[in-house]
């Protein structure tokens, strides 16, 4: 059936007007002057037109047109009906072409629609188990949900800890350092104590001295004697600032020791700063990073400790000090009057 684009009016100008021009009116001179039209409806047409123009009756000339003329027509006539049917028999061979590799598409686009068919139920097939394997992860992306949440409260839990961890270092820190100056004022006052005893000491010796002076004319009998105490005394001064010289080089060396100590809690605490600056990018080492800071945590309380311990340890030092003092300051006096009753 024709297509109602292209009209047999439109078929019947265009032949007429290439046998105007001289030319067989074929199919593919036909959609040449239309520029349009399939070669199937453009030869339907072009075969009504050429059983319309058999049928039709030839004009009647008038009496007065030569018999020349009218020999002339009939050849021209004859030969545009023959070309016509000559170019119909052409279009007429190629419509079958056409037919036969329309059909040949025919049969391939049936095999390719089967195909299709096939590949259309196994598309249906893995849609469904697409689908199926969708709510699969649907399923997952729900329980992948809950761990991100769990997750992120897990997170949420740790940088409170290592907030609160933060918070103890920094206490740690300032615990140490108010530590470390009464450690400081207590070797001063120590300090000042030492040399208060050297001055007592020193002032003692030279009382003695001056006592020897003094009793000199009236003691030669006994110079050996006080002579070999005096020599003692002084053995025993000496052993004395030299053990005074030593605690004091124990409290330095304490002191630097609390200071290096200080120097780590602060290398310390840079570093726990350093991880809490790095947990914004570095979720995944937040496990380790906690147990570093917690490790570090303990490690300053131990330190504490032991800071403290060495404090409780200088102070009772010191008591000890002061006691091995009153102890010699109460036997000086003893010795004094044994030796005025000796003279006597």
């Amino acid at each position: 059936m024709a297509r109602s684009g292209i009209r047999y009016e439109d078929v019947k100008d265009a032949a007429e007007t290439l046998l105007s021009r001289g030319l067989s009116p074929t199919i593919q001179r036909v959609r040449e002057v239309l520029g349009t039209g399939s070669n199937t409806t453009i030869s339907e047409h072009l075969k009504h037109w050429q059983q319309r123009l058999a049928e039709t009756p030839l004009a009647i000339l008038p009496p007065a047109v030569p018999e020349v003329v009218m020999a002339a027509l009939d050849a021209f006539w004859k030969t545009a009906v023959q070309q016509a049917e000559t170019a119909f028999d052409e279009q007429r061979a190629i419509a079958r072409q056409t037919v036969t590799a329309a059909e040949a598409i025919r049969d391939q686009a049936i095999a390719e629609a089967r195909q299709a068919h096939a590949e259309a139920a196994e598309v249906r097939h893995e849609c469904e188990m697409m689908q199926t394997t969708t709510r699969e992860l649907a399923d997952r992306l729900l329980v992948e949900q809950e761990r991100r949440t769990l997750a992120e409260a897990a997170i949420t839990a740790a940088e409170q800890r290592v907030q609160a961890a933060l918070a103890t270092v920094i206490q740690i820190r300032a615990e140490t350092e108010a530590r470390v100056m009464q450690l400081d004022t207590a070797l001063q006052q120590l300090r000042m104590d030492m040399e208060q005893q050297r001055q007592e000491a020193q002032a003692r010796f030279t009382a003695e001295r001056q006592r020897g002076e003094a009793n000199e004319a009236r003691l030669m009998q006994q110079m050996d004697r006080t002579r070999q105490e005096q020599l003692a005394e002084r053995q025993t001064f000496a052993a004395e600032r030299q053990d005074w010289k030593n605690r004091e080089n124990v409290a330095q060396e304490q002191r630097e020791a609390l200071r290096q100590e200080n120097v780590k809690l602060q290398t310390t605490l840079a570093a726990v700063e350093g991880h809490r600056n790095a947990l914004i990018s570095e979720i995944e080492q937040l496990r380790t990073t906690i147990q570093q800071v917690e490790i570090r945590h303990l490690d300053a309380v131990r330190d504490a400790e032991v800071l403290r311990g060495e404090l409780k340890a200088a102070l009772v030092e010191r008591e000890r000090l002061q006691r091995e003092q009153v102890l010699h300051e109460t036997a000086l006096p003893a010795q004094t009057p044994t030796t005025k009753s000796d003279d006597q």
